[in-house]
């Protein structure tokens, strides 16, 4: 018995398509689009003056919300009033070149004012939410300050107190408000709403008259250079323009005394 191989059953001829032709060279494209790399680390706005050859520059920079960048924008709020050779001025209204008294009886160049603004309920890479501290009239003795006084997370205030001697060897420290809210005399304060923050660099490091009470100039303090790799320290000398390095914020007024060191001596 023979074996005959199955035929199929022939269907109608579809006409090809006619093909283009296209240059060996041409590549051809892909309708799905190429993936994107996206940072998730959170960025903000932070806009300073500075004072150069005699002239005032201003720029706004984004970069990254670091608690060790923001602490450089962060210690008074709009309204702060801030003496200076010319009267009381609002610390909005300050403008880089001008003199601001300090605590020990001498006048200061302001040489850079930055700000930002804190927004309740943004993301953050801070662990805690940013606070604010009310410190009411006469709150550190007669005057200090004048009237109650607003100030932001970051402000460090300057304490006399004869206990300091003995207790860490000097006659006065920097002490941060937030460390002091007691609810009668300096009293934390959540922000309910976009609030306006600054902090100012003077000709070197000092304790400035706000409203009659002793607040610090801004300074990196001595750690910076250690937590800040080579990249964030030159995004962070960024923001400060007319210095050359680190190095040209000088030395520290006083020594800063941090909150466990406060809850221990108190």
């Amino acid at each position: 018995m023979s074996y005959s191989r199955p035929t199929l059953p022939s269907f109608p001829e579809v006409p090809r398509p006619r093909q283009v032709s296209q240059p060996m060279w041409t590549a051809r494209r892909v309708s799905r689009p190429r993936p994107v790399a996206v940072s998730t680390r959170l960025s903000r706005r932070f806009e300073f003056q500075w004072f150069e050859d005699g002239e005032v520059y201003e720029t706004v920079r984004l970069a990254p919300a670091l608690p060790i960048f923001e602490q450089a924008f962060g210690a008074f709020t709009h309204g702060n009033l801030i003496q200076t050779s010319e009267g009381p001025v609002a610390v909005e209204d300050l403008q880089p070149g001008m003199f601001v008294e300090c605590s020990g009886g001498n006048t200061s160049q302001l040489m850079w004012k930055g700000a930002i603004t804190i927004v309740p309920g943004a993301p953050s890479d801070s662990s805690h939410p940013d606070k604010l501290y009310r410190v009411m009239s006469d709150a550190f003795g007669l005057g200090r300050p004048v009237q109650d006084q607003t100030f932001g997370p970051h402000a460090r205030r300057l304490d006399r107190n004869p206990k300091m001697r003995s207790a860490f060897g000097t006659a006065a420290a920097l002490l941060p408000l937030s460390a002091l809210a007691d609810g009668a005399s300096v009293i934390e304060v959540t922000p309910v709403s976009p609030t306006r923050v600054y902090h100012l660099v003077c000709e070197s490091h000092e304790t400035i008259l706000a409203a009659g009470l002793e607040v610090e100039s801004y300074h990196p303090g001595p750690e910076a250079p250690i937590s800040l790799s080579d990249e964030m320290m030159r995004q962070f000398m960024d923001f400060f323009p007319h210095l050359h390095s680190i190095r040209d914020f000088g030395r520290l007024a006083a020594p800063r005394i941090s909150a466990d060191e406060i809850a221990a001596f108190t």
